[in-house]
């Protein structure tokens, strides 16, 4: 089966051509058919710019440079939208999500014992590299909030794969980062298989977490426990 892997980016010109090339030496090293599509968001230092640059390398590279929209949710289902692929996924630009495990991730889909798959920090043998203390407990809290959602040990995740066709006919509608989240829990999923990853900070760059950002993700919760209730 071919994959197609959905890179949203704003700001990662330093990042991108690093895990680019990462990406597809799995793909040629586990004979993967497999596909990339860079959404940016218009960034000012000009990533689009900077991912159009590595086409000619890789043939299977795809840019999406969004002049009219903003934010990583909405960007990662105008990544799906474009895959003319059965199986697509997402990973982070900052490389704090290891590539390596792609294959790890597909396997179960492409032999039909997952939907849904994801890397996980918070099973045996996953686990966070440079996170302070602080941000760690955050992390566990807002995984503790939607344990109403999904008994997923990290529905946080950014990094997971899926059978495109789950969520057709499926009104997502994310609000801020957490689109995994919001598949897993309006899709239903009930083949969901959790890889162990360990996260590492990013190295260059900046976080993109800010006060709006848990306010959204604060919101979207809300409205995800509604729609569990209602539905």
């Amino acid at each position: 089966m071919d994959i197609t892997l959905v890179i949203p980016t704003y700001n990662e010109a330093g990042n991108i051509p690093t895990l680019v090339g990462k990406v597809f030496n799995i793909f040629n090293d586990n004979d993967i058919d497999g596909y990339v599509i860079v959404v940016d968001d218009d960034s000012p230092d000009q990533t689009w710019k900077v991912a159009e640059e590595l086409k000619d390398k890789y043939p299977n590279l795809r840019v999406l440079r969004r002049q009219d929209k903003r934010g990583l949710s909405s960007a990662v289902l105008d990544g799906f939208a474009m895959a003319s692929t059965d199986i697509v996924g997402v990973i982070d630009a900052d490389l704090s999500h290891p590539p390596e495990k792609i294959p790890e991730l597909i396997d179960p889909i492409i032999a039909g014992e997952a939907d849904f798959t994801l890397g996980s920090r918070y099973i045996d043998q996953g686990g966070i590299e440079n996170w302070p203390l602080k941000r760690k407990i955050s992390s566990k809290v807002a995984t503790l909030v939607v344990s109403g959602l999904t008994k997923v040990k990290d529905p946080m995740s950014g990094f997971f794969f899926l059978r495109k066709d789950i969520i057709n006919n499926i009104d997502l509608s994310p609000k801020g980062f957490k689109i995994g989240l919001e598949i897993l829990v309006r899709t239903k999923c009930r083949k969901v298989k959790e890889v162990p990853i360990v996260f590492r900070d990013r190295e260059y760059g900046e976080s993109k977490l800010s006060s709006n950002v848990i306010i959204d993700y604060l919101i979207h919760v809300s409205k995800l426990y509604m729609y569990r209730i209602f539905s």
